[in-house]
């Protein structure tokens, strides 16, 4: 893992993946020329812990736009797997990853859960469809203000890292315009129990995307070649 970490790190440095994202809080150079941060490459801090690995390796391969509303896409580089996997690991590495799958037993998710969080998500509480897409519906209000497709959490985000998210998403990426439920959920809902309605949320994002096609990539142009970044 390590020697991965390290190749990681150098694929990194080759591809310039710093002139668009802060990474290691180094980088993320283009930034500054966006008015809304909002439609800027996003600052790449935990991704070893919030992404499922092979989403994460897949996406590498062949990026597509989480948010297809934006002007701005990350380009395809045409990486091998093995650098693929470099890359993964790397990012695994800086997040201290030990199991970098997440498997998900629909079986054991309690129906009472889902049930609360269809309540939790709707519009009398929520509200999380007026920012975030739902696989085809749009979200209300101008683009600008759109999160991505929760359709995907299941594909895309490991479970114990949604449930780090919905308990303090300013503290995981400071400046997200996702808003803090908590503490204090509705008291009517699980019994008022916030690490309660934080695992049905969790259960309910995972269930949503069940049966959903995975994702696919637009066909990718020719790989861009990299910018040596330079210090």
């Amino acid at each position: 893992r390590v020697v991965q970490g390290r190749e990681g790190r150098r694929l990194m440095h080759q591809y310039n993946c710093i002139g668009c994202h802060e990474i290691e809080k180094h980088g993320g150079f283009i930034r500054k020329y966006y008015e809304n941060p909002a439609s800027a490459p996003p600052l790449l801090n935990g991704e070893g812990e919030k992404l499922q690995s092979n989403w994460f390796f897949s996406f590498i391969k062949a990026p597509f736009s989480l948010r297809p509303w934006l002007k701005i896409r990350m380009p395809t580089f045409g990486l091998s797997d093995q650098e693929a996997n470099q890359l993964v690991s790397y990012f695994n590495g800086l997040s201290k990853v030990d199991i970098p799958y997440a498997y998900i037993d629909d079986k054991k998710i309690p129906p009472e859960n889902l049930e609360a969080a269809r309540v939790l998500v709707s519009k009398d509480y929520f509200n999380c469809f007026s920012c975030h897409q739902e696989g085809d519906r749009k979200p209300e209000g101008p683009p600008e203000g759109w999160a991505p497709d929760l359709t995907l959490a299941r594909q895309r985000l490991n479970p114990n890292w949604i449930l780090k998210w919905l308990q303090d998403p300013q503290k995981i990426q400071p400046g997200t315009k996702m808003p803090s439920f908590y503490p204090g959920g509705p008291d009517n809902i699980l019994g008022g129990k916030d690490d309660k309605q934080i695992v049905a949320l969790r259960d309910y994002l995972m269930s949503i995307g069940k049966g959903a096609e995975a994702k696919s990539a637009p066909r990718p142009g020719a790989p861009v070649k990299p910018k040596i970044a330079r210090n």
